[in-house]
């Protein structure tokens, strides 16, 4: 077998292993982490909201309250680096980022360089959580009662390639967590569900505080 065919057949297999292995590493990522354990120890109440697509970076947006006191955090890949950067040839600049953007695939989600604060006013924390508190999140049902999708009446609705939104609703004492399928997708093709469209309201409410320009 020539020497180049097995080079190659050697690369695809270092490409594969390591896609099923992020793969892995992300999947881990979904559930109750450290981090969440963190929050049911140190906080009153919490929402630690996810949002997990194929490939997706583990990435969560959260709101706090301990006491009076109303605190917003991310968790996030930091692949901002200082504009000083600049400086640096380009070459070690994407090793940088490459670094940055995939160490949090590798080390579990917990208290640790890709947990910060997310810094908003007094009057913008009051707000987002009175907002969020009238949701009533506790009360839903979600995708694991009401079943994915739009039902077998409009299986022709079915997708396969969605993303799913998780939300953890977090106290002293319990972790609730709610899962939804895609609901932007089946809330626009079968319009009705009420746990449906409070995650959808969440989901923007999240966005319009944390300063996401689009959704996913």
């Amino acid at each position: 077998m020539p020497q180049k065919t097995i080079i190659m057949r050697v690369i695809i297999c270092l490409f594969i292993i390591s896609f099923f292995s992020l793969d892995a590493k992300a999947q881990n990522n979904v559930g109750i982490t450290p981090l969440h354990e963190f929050f049911q120890k140190n906080a009153d109440s919490t929402y630690i909201l996810q949002f997990v697509g194929t490939f997706n970076i583990p990435s969560y947006r959260i709101l706090s309250k301990v006491g009076d006191t109303i605190t917003t955090y991310t968790y996030k890949s930091n692949t901002k680096l200082d504009h000083k950067v600049k400086n640096i040839p380009k070459a070690f600049r994407d090793m940088f980022l490459k670094k940055n953007g995939n160490l949090i695939y590798f080390i579990p989600v917990d208290i640790n360089v890709f947990f910060n604060p997310h810094y908003l006013s007094l009057d913008s924390l009051n707000q987002f959580w009175s907002k969020s508190s009238k949701l009533k999140m506790w009360d839903i049902n979600d995708d694991k009662i009401d079943g994915e999708g739009c039902g077998e009446k409009h299986s022709r609705y079915a997708i396969s390639d969605g993303g799913e939104i998780y939300l953890h609703l977090i106290t002293k004492d319990s972790i609730k967590e709610l899962f939804f399928y895609a609901p932007d997708y089946y809330n626009e093709k079968c319009p009705g569900r009420k746990g449906r469209k409070a995650i959808i309201d969440l989901w923007d409410l999240f966005d319009t505080y944390f300063k996401v320009e689009t959704r996913y």
